[in-house]
């Protein structure tokens, strides 16, 4: 079996595919040239997925848990504010809230009402990729529950029952331990 492997996992739904050099007729060179226009096929949608759930998704590093929001404190305490960042058209872009002009809690909210703001675009196509390829997998699970009930589980085979051992060889070995 020699050949190229390509996995990859996307949204929870995984793919893998061999690439058997004996298929491409024995060329390892076509098997890895197929293999590599497989996983290249759907590359842009993949990292589009990926980059958009790294910067929209909750995450547990954070107090709060929404990426993109952060509190900081300037060296020395002489001041504190509220960021939101994010990216527009490739260019990072962020915006300030000074705590001591608008306060800890409407400095915060305004943070994280411009970062929900700046990426609600952001966040329409993740919905719309994951539903893509979410509903698929759904699909295709749906598929093989249905063929399951459809075709009845053939019998497991019969095991040959065991003979019972003789009670005098049992309490035999009991005595000697």
């Amino acid at each position: 079996m020699l050949g190229w492997l390509v996995r990859y996992s996307v949204a929870g739904r995984h793919t893998r595919k061999f690439f058997s050099d004996l298929a491409y007729g024995g060329s390892s060179k076509k098997a890895k040239a197929a293999a590599e226009a497989f996983a290249l096929e759907h590359l842009p949608d993949h990292q589009e997925i990926r980059s958009l759930r790294t910067r929209l998704l909750p995450r547990r590093n954070t107090p709060h848990g929404i990426p993109g929001v952060a509190r900081y404190v300037r060296p020395g305490g002489t001041s504190a504010f509220w960021t939101a960042y994010w990216t527009q058209d490739g260019v990072r872009r962020q915006k300030k809230y000074s705590i001591t002009q608008l306060g800890e809690h409407e400095a915060r909210e305004l943070a994280f009402a411009t970062r929900a703001e700046m990426t609600a675009g952001n966040e329409e196509r993740l919905a719309e990729l994951l539903e893509i390829y979410v509903h698929a997998r759904k699909t295709a699970a749906a598929k093989r529950q249905r063929r399951q009930v459809e075709e009845p589980a053939a019998a497991p085979p019969e095991t040959p029952k065991r003979r019972p051992r003789p009670a005098a060889a049992s309490q035999e070995r009991r005595s000697r331990a």
